[in-house]
């Protein structure tokens, strides 16, 4: 049986283009595979707590009322209803919404800087990390040469949203000497 007309003639084309369109979506597939991974519990813990970092941040030329509004509208999704907050010889918070009046009594009449330097996250179980760190805290944007960073500690855990801080505990803040002159 000889085949003839049009049909024929396009059928190596045809089918050409459609052994590329699977192997071009196999490939496609393969690296979102490998590179849209879903996130580790360890990894969104990390940028949860790097994200209220940002948050508690200044904002250049902010006013204390917008502030303590922006405060309130971006931190109440992050904090778990039952948050906790200390700082070893200071203050100290339970509840999301006292955590988060803590947290804008504290930068009133500050510009508050926060570094967070040695990240480290330990799953505890499937729905809690615990994660340390270093954090330097400045009253200015330029930094505090002399203050010695604190060690932190956050507990997250996942809710119905997603993680939620739920305890951040910070040592006191020592104070580094200047070296000698010589």
């Amino acid at each position: 049986m000889q085949r003839t007309g049009l049909s024929w003639a396009l059928m190596p084309v045809t089918r050409a283009r459609v052994t590329a369109w699977v192997v071009g979506a196999a490939l496609a597939a393969g690296a979102l595979a490998v590179f849209k991974r879903p996130a580790s519990p360890e990894r969104e813990s990390m940028s949860l707590v790097e994200r209220i970092a940002a948050t508690l941040d200044d904002k250049p030329s902010e006013a204390p009322a917008k502030r303590a509004a922006r405060l309130r509208q971006e931190l109440a999704p992050l904090l778990s209803p039952d948050a906790s907050f200390d700082v070893s010889g200071g203050p100290s918070a339970r509840g999301r919404d006292e955590v988060i009046a803590r947290a804008i009594e504290l930068g009133f009449g500050h510009r508050p800087a926060i570094q967070l330097k040695e990240l480290r996250a330990q799953s505890l179980d499937p729905s809690r990390v615990r994660i340390t760190f270093e954090a330097l805290v400045s009253d200015s944007q330029a930094g505090d040469l002399h203050a010695a960073p604190r060690h932190g500690e956050v507990e997250v855990e996942h809710g119905s949203g997603g993680y939620l801080l739920r305890r951040l505990t910070l040592d006191a803040e020592s104070r580094a000497e200047p070296e000698p002159r010589p």
